[in-house]
């Protein structure tokens, strides 16, 4: 008898045993790799690399018109006395253009009045049009202006305001205060412009003009809205750009694929004229209207020091780059002035970016524990989910992308001012940039030979041009005789407080041994 309950106790305390051996296999925690970037086999410099230094450069460089949200929008000032101008036969024409292209697309369409921004259900031309002709519609002089403008420049797309910027206050005319300084400042720190299509008209003995305004989100492309409005609104306005950026860029290289890089012209084939030796994954982000380009080359650092040598021999490959160009003719805002280029390496923040980035698609599955505890799901083996999400599902703080500041790199390249200044001279509208070899070029300057090399066309000075005779037309003196300066206020305090200085305005990644 003590023999078999002995036995029997044995085999309970087997299965306990076993129980509970289960039960702590169950319970395991997943293990947390100590480099997930390591066991996950993550390199940044594979063949996603041309994208990730696409969104590296959206982040550090934004433009706004890559991440626009909601519609665009259209704002009609309804007060009254302005109805006058709108039976204008050629504003009435533009307006019409205006409206047939706006609401072509999917549009938000508000009226200003009675101190009101009133949302319009309005699905095409004709609804609107009777809108406008209709004279019970301006029942006041209360037009909203300034919150008009607030809430475009709180949002992130484009609008249009069709306007006489009379603003009126604790029923009293705003005359002499900049009210629209803060919104334009605002608008333009983000990175986009303004652009007044200017028409005069008279109401009564008094002259006045009426302001078709459009707010631009980000760089101008083919969807801009200033893109489709500009050449229906040219013909009868005066055009004003209120921008810290009026500069055009573009480039005029030989082929789809060839970047503005040296060529040896004197090559049998295309393999040997590229002697840098240019990959096809090359990226120029300015066709879509953004400001960088990606060379990615087959050779190093060292081969590129040799060929420097030997063809500078020729009088050849000073330059590094050639064949970008900027539009100098437009200073409605500012008057330009010196340029220069700016060289980094930027691996450390560039790695930082992309594991950050990388991180984001591995969003962990989640399960509760017996105890209703935050747990990852026994089912997921992710490294990157495991090492750098918490248990609660959020991105732990070391995995947030922080800016870092890049490492200068000097006497490696510089402008080419000779050509700047000879190009300008002879045409505003056409003047090249050159990056040249800097004088004192060594290899040894360039200190991480495997890392990415950042190059960048910096404007170091500009002046706000307060003589522009335009300014003229955002002033007026009203039915009182009383001189109406707020808007003009309200510009020429823009221009003076975001003077675009030490402001990189294009940039060449360089990638070798690719």
């Amino acid at each position: 008898m003590k023999i078999g309950k002995t036995l029997g106790f044995v085999r309970i305390t087997g299965v306990f045993g076993l129980l509970i051996i289960a039960a702590a296999c169950n319970n395991k925690k997943p293990a947390i790799p100590a480099d997930p970037f390591e066991d996950g086999k993550f390199n940044p410099y594979d063949q996603e690399l041309g994208k990730r230094i696409e969104a590296y450069n959206n982040t550090v460089a934004p433009n706004n018109a890559n991440s626009k949200s909601g519609n665009p929008a259209l704002y009609i000032d309804f007060s009254s006395g302005i109805n006058k101008a709108f039976a204008d036969p050629g504003i009435k024409e533009m307006m019409t253009n205006c409206f047939n292209t706006v609401l072509a697309q999917k549009f938000d369409v508000y009226k200003l009045g009675s101190n009101k921004i009133t949302p319009l259900n309005i699905t095409n031309t004709t609804q609107l049009g009777q809108q406008v002709s209709d004279p019970a519609q301006y029942a006041d002089i209360w037009a909203p202006i300034q919150s008009a403008v607030e809430k475009i420049v709180d949002g992130d797309n484009d609008a249009l305001l069709i306007t006489d910027f009379e603003e009126w206050q604790k029923n009293s005319e705003v005359t002499n205060t900049a009210f629209l300084k803060i919104p334009f400042s605002k608008w333009l720190e983000k990175g986009n412009t303004i652009h007044f299509f200017i028409a005069d008209y008279k109401e009564g003995p008094v002259a006045k003009h009426l302001y078709f305004t459009i707010f631009n989100c980000g760089n101008p492309n083919e969807s801009s809205m200033i893109s489709k409005l500009e050449s229906k609104l040219g013909a009868l306005t005066t055009r004003f750009d209120l921008s810290n950026k009026s500069y055009k860029l573009r480039t005029a290289y030989p082929g789809e694929k060839s970047g503005g890089i040296f060529y040896d012209t004197s090559g049998k084939s295309d393999n040997a004229k590229n002697v840098l030796d240019l990959k096809d994954n090359y990226i120029n982000g300015l066709k879509n209207g953004n400001h960088f380009e990606f060379y990615p080359l087959g050779v190093d650092w060292k081969t590129i020091a040799q060929l420097h040598t030997t063809y500078a021999a020729q009088n050849q490959f000073n330059d590094f780059f050639r064949k970008l160009y900027i539009d100098l003719s437009n200073d409605d805002s500012y008057t330009f002035g010196d340029f220069d280029v700016k060289v980094s390496a930027i691996k450390a923040d560039f790695e930082n970016f992309s594991k950050a980035a990388e991180v984001k698609k591995h969003k962990p599955k989640l399960a509760k524990g017996s105890d209703g505890q935050d747990k990852f799901a026994d089912s997921e083996n992710d490294v990157f989910a495991l090492a750098c999400y918490h248990t609660d599902g959020k991105l732990k703080e070391q995995w947030l992308y922080k800016p870092e500041p890049v490492i200068p790199v000097n006497e490696v390249f510089i402008l080419n001012k000779l050509l700047f200044e000879n190009t300008r001279k002879q045409d505003h509208k056409n003047v090249e940039f050159g990056v040249s070899f800097h004088p004192g070029f060594n290899l040894k300057n360039i200190q991480d030979p495997n890392g990415i090399v950042k190059v960048d066309i910096v404007l170091n000075t500009a002046v706000p041009n307060l003589a522009n005779l335009k300014l003229s037309k955002f002033q007026w003196v009203n039915a009182k005789h009383v001189p109406n300066i707020a808007l003009y206020e309200s510009i020429k305090n823009t221009l003076q407080e975001l003077k675009p200085v030490n402001k990189i305005i294009y940039s060449y990644y360089i990638k070798t041994q690719q």
